[in-house]
C-alpha cells in the first residue's frame, strides 16, 4: 500500500510538472496578449494554458504543431486576426521550422533579431500592415540554410538594410521588386537558389548596391536582344554566371554597361554575338565569359595583360 501511494505521489508531481508553462508556451501566450479582434475565435478559444499536453507542448491549440515537445509550426493564415504583433517573442521557440501568419490585419515591426530564430525554414506574414523601423544599419545573413519557397517580400522594406545574404538555399520563384528602393543596401548575395524568371531591370539601373551576386539560379535576361538596359555607376562587382541568360552585350552600338565594375562575372549562360571592345571599362579587373556562344574577333583591349579571367 506504501509503495502504491509512493507510486502515485510520484505521478501527480510528474503530472504538474508537465502542465507547468514551457518558454514555448509562455512566447505564445505573450503573443496572444496583441490580439484585439479574433473574428472566428481561432486563437483566442483554444490557445489557454489549460490546455497543454504532458510532454509540456501545446498540441491542442489550433494553429500549433508540436514535435518532440516543442513547438514546430505556427500556421495562423487567413484568419483576419488584428493584432499588434511583436514577432521577436517567437525567437524562444528554438524548434520552431515554420511561421506563418499572411493574409491578417497583424501590425508592428519586423525585428532585427529575425537572423536568430535558429531553425526557422519557413516564414511568411505577407499581406499584413507591419512597418520596418530600425535606428542601426541592419546586416542580415542566412545564407546556407534550408530555407525555400518564395522570398519574403518583406526583406524589400528593411529601409536599414546595408547588407543581405541569402545565398545557398532552395528560394524559388522570381526576385521581389523593391531591392532598388533601399537606398543603403551595399551587399545583396542571392547566388546558389533557385530564382526563375527576368531580371529587374528598374534594379539593376538605380540600386546603389556595390556587390551583386545572382550566381547560380535559372535567371533569364530582361529582353531576348540584350543582357540588361543599363547598370548603376554604383556597382563595382557583379556575378550573373550559372544563370540562363541569352543576348548581345552589344546592342545599337556598344553598350557602355560596365564602365564602373571591377569585377564581371557572366560565364556559363547562353550570351551570343560579338563582345565589347571593353575600352571603356577603365576599372575592369576581373572578367570572365567562359561557356558562352559568341563569336567574332577578340577585342584588342581584352589582350592587354592587366585583366585576370
Amino acid at each position: 500500500m506504501k509503495l502504491f501511494r509512493l507510486l502515485m505521489l510520484c505521478l501527480f508531481f510528474l503530472s504538474a510538472m508537465g502542465q507547468l508553462p514551457s518558454q514555448d508556451i509562455l512566447a505564445l501566450l505573450e503573443f496572444k496578449k496583441g490580439i484585439k479582434h479574433d473574428p472566428t475565435g481561432y486563437v483566442l478559444s483554444s490557445w489557454n494554458d489549460e490546455s497543454i499536453d504532458f510532454d509540456g507542448c501545446p498540441s491542442s491549440w489550433n494553429g500549433v504543431v508540436c514535435n518532440g515537445g516543442n513547438v514546430a509550426a505556427v500556421v495562423l493564415d487567413n484568419l483576419g486576426l488584428s493584432t499588434e504583433a511583436d514577432l521577436s517573442v517567437f525567437a524562444n521557440l528554438t524548434k520552431l521550422v515554420k511561421l506563418s501568419m499572411s493574409n491578417n490585419s497583424m501590425t508592428g515591426k519586423i525585428p532585427d533579431n529575425i537572423g536568430d530564430f535558429k531553425s526557422l525554414e519557413f516564414l511568411d506574414v505577407s499581406n499584413n500592415l507591419f512597418q520596418v523601423l530600425y535606428q542601426q544599419d541592419l546586416s542580415l545573413d542566412l545564407s546556407r540554410n534550408s530555407f525555400s519557397g518564395s522570398l519574403p517580400v518583406l526583406l524589400t522594406r528593411l529601409n536599414n538594410l546595408i547588407y543581405l545574404n541569402l545565398s545557398s538555399n532552395g528560394f524559388t520563384k522570381r526576385i521581389p521588386r523593391g531591392f532598388d528602393l533601399i537606398l543603403g543596401l551595399k551587399v545583396l548575395d542571392l547566388h546558389g537558389n533557385m530564382f526563375d524568371g527576368h531580371l529587374d531591370s528598374e534594379f539593376f539601373l538605380v540600386t546603389n548596391a556595390s556587390h551583386v551576386d545572382f550566381s547560380s539560379n535559372m535567371l533569364v535576361s530582361s529582353s531576348p536582344e540584350k543582357l540588361l538596359p543599363g547598370l548603376s555607376e554604383s556597382i563595382s562587382y557583379l556575378n550573373l554566371s550559372h544563370n540562363q541568360l541569352t543576348g548581345s552585350l552589344i546592342s545599337g552600338g556598344e553598350l557602355r554597361l560596365f564602365a564602373s565594375l571591377n569585377v564581371l562575372d557572366l560565364s556559363y549562360n547562353q550570351l551570343s554575338g560579338d563582345l565589347p571592345g571593353f575600352d571603356f571599362a577603365y576599372e575592369l579587373q576581373v572578367l570572365r565569359l567562359r561557356n558562352n556562344r559568341f563569336s567574332g574577333f577578340i577585342p584588342n583591349d581584352l589582350l592587354k595583360g592587366d585583366l585576370y579571367y
